[in-house]
């Protein structure tokens, strides 16, 4: 992939800059309307762009192809019309304030979204370069969109999709790959930019948050650990085979690579029995889904490792417990460290702990990096649970089946997406009744 030169990024930030009158002139109407029609060309099996990209990715990311197809359906859903306006209603209330000037309490009150906008995008899942692009056109910023080597393809074919639809954004979009960390390349960037969006590890924020102005709007998202909680009281549920298979489906369908994959179940208090019987449906559940989103060739690697590093551990008197088949392409293990472990492959963790107690001391050093939490409890324990995790830190706490898939409106690390990129302006009625 061809890198831009120093003059050559110069003369983009410039340009994208100056697109950024033309940009706010256009309708939020038409902004969204536009997404809406590339999403709905998106979700067509046939449109070209769509198989082209799904023939090029499982070589790039080492999602297979149904998981790709499963993982592009459920994020075009969230960027139709009635789910960008959803969100533009929950986070500004009367969107129009986008457009100009509208009633507020000082007298009239307006946004203006950056004038440049920096999206620094990992690669870990397919889609988020266009989400943040996406927030980017809502707030009406010209958008420098970084894309990473693991993801290099979807976000310039969309994009592409979109100038059809709009031919006016095409000065307001540039999306492009460099080697991360080039101050001389990357100067002409901090020099002009009012926002950056940064999904990439904490590590990468920092780097350049150290080299950033201190005006710059800044909306990251680092390095996440998510979760399971699976109670006492569900353990003996009859209904323990379909709550595996939709804690199952949220392990596998992002392959542990999202932020709100589940590194691990929590089980409180379970019994013996219980685990055995708990390890036989999450088998079955994973075997079911294997069939459905048959693993690739890197995670089978990966699985692979992980099952030869668990067994070395169960050797050597570590408190693990393989419960799955060394010849199945997944791996099901009981682990009793006090450490909650990260995940690696196509496996499924899970971690006893004698009471929420427990679990409540485990989450506190993670609490600075919390993000989802599948809670599987009673109706009559999820308020009280609830409230427990959001103290400690918890930003999303959802139902079993539907971790890896946020609602489209969710406030994304516990903040208002788009809220945090604008800036509010205020023209204040005259304090003389008489003017």
């Amino acid at each position: 992939m061809p890198q831009p030169s120093p003059s050559q990024m110069l003369q983009l930030v410039e340009h994208l800059r100056s697109s950024a009158s033309t940009l706010q002139r256009i309708p939020s109407t038409t902004i969204v309307a536009a997404i809406d029609r590339a999403a709905q060309q998106w979700l067509a099996p046939d449109y070209p762009p769509r198989w082209q990209l799904l023939d090029q990715l499982p070589q790039i990311n080492g999602y297979s192809l149904a998981m790709l197809n499963e993982v592009l359906d459920r994020m075009l859903a969230d960027w139709r019309a009635p789910q960008l306006w959803q969100r533009l209603n929950e986070q500004f209330s009367d969107p129009l304030v986008l457009d100009g000037w509208r009633p507020s309490v000082v007298g009239e009150s307006r946004v203006v979204g950056p004038r440049l906008t920096w999206h620094i995008c990992a690669g870990n899942v397919p889609g988020v370069a266009i989400q943040s692009l996406i927030d980017g056109l809502l707030v009406k910023s010209p958008s420098l969109v970084k894309v990473a080597r693991g993801e290099p393809l979807w976000a310039a074919a969309f994009a592409t999709s979109l100038i059809e639809q709009l031919p006016e954004l095409a000065d307001s979009i540039a999306v492009l790959w460099w080697s991360g960390g080039d101050q001389v390349l990357e100067a002409p960037i901090l020099a002009s930019a009012e926002a950056i969006i940064a999904n990439a590890s904490d590590a990468a924020i920092a780097a350049v948050r150290q080299r950033s102005p201190a005006h710059i709007r800044w909306l990251d998202y680092g390095s996440r650990y998510s979760l399971a909680y699976l109670s006492q009281s569900m353990l003996a549920s009859p209904n323990l085979a379909e709550i595996a298979s939709k804690l199952a489906y949220d392990s596998v369908i992002l392959e542990q690579q999202g932020c709100v994959s589940p590194q691990a179940i929590v089980v409180e208090a379970p019994t013996t029995e219980q685990l055995s019987q708990l390890g036989l449906a999450l088998n079955q559940a994973l075997a079911d889904l294997s069939q459905r989103y048959p693993a690739s060739s890197s995670i089978l690697a990966a699985t692979r490792r992980s099952a030869d590093d668990y067994e070395w551990q169960a050797l050597s008197g570590q408190p693990i417990q393989l419960l799955s088949q060394p010849d199945q392409p997944w791996l099901v293990v009981v682990d009793q460290r006090e450490a909650l472990p990260s995940a690696a492959g196509r496996l499924i963790k899970l971690v006893p702990v004698t009471d929420w107690a427990e679990f409540e001391q485990r989450l506190k050093p993670l609490h600075q990096h919390l993000q989802s939490v599948t809670l599987v409890c009673s109706a009559a324990q999820r308020h009280e649970l609830a409230e427990a995790l959001a103290a400690i830190g918890v930003m999303r706490i959802c139902q079993a089946g539907q971790q890896a898939f946020p609602q489209a409106a969710w406030h994304h690390d516990g903040r208002d997406p788009l809220r945090s990129l604008v800036r509010w302006v205020d023209l204040e009625r005259s304090a003389d009744p008489r003017v």
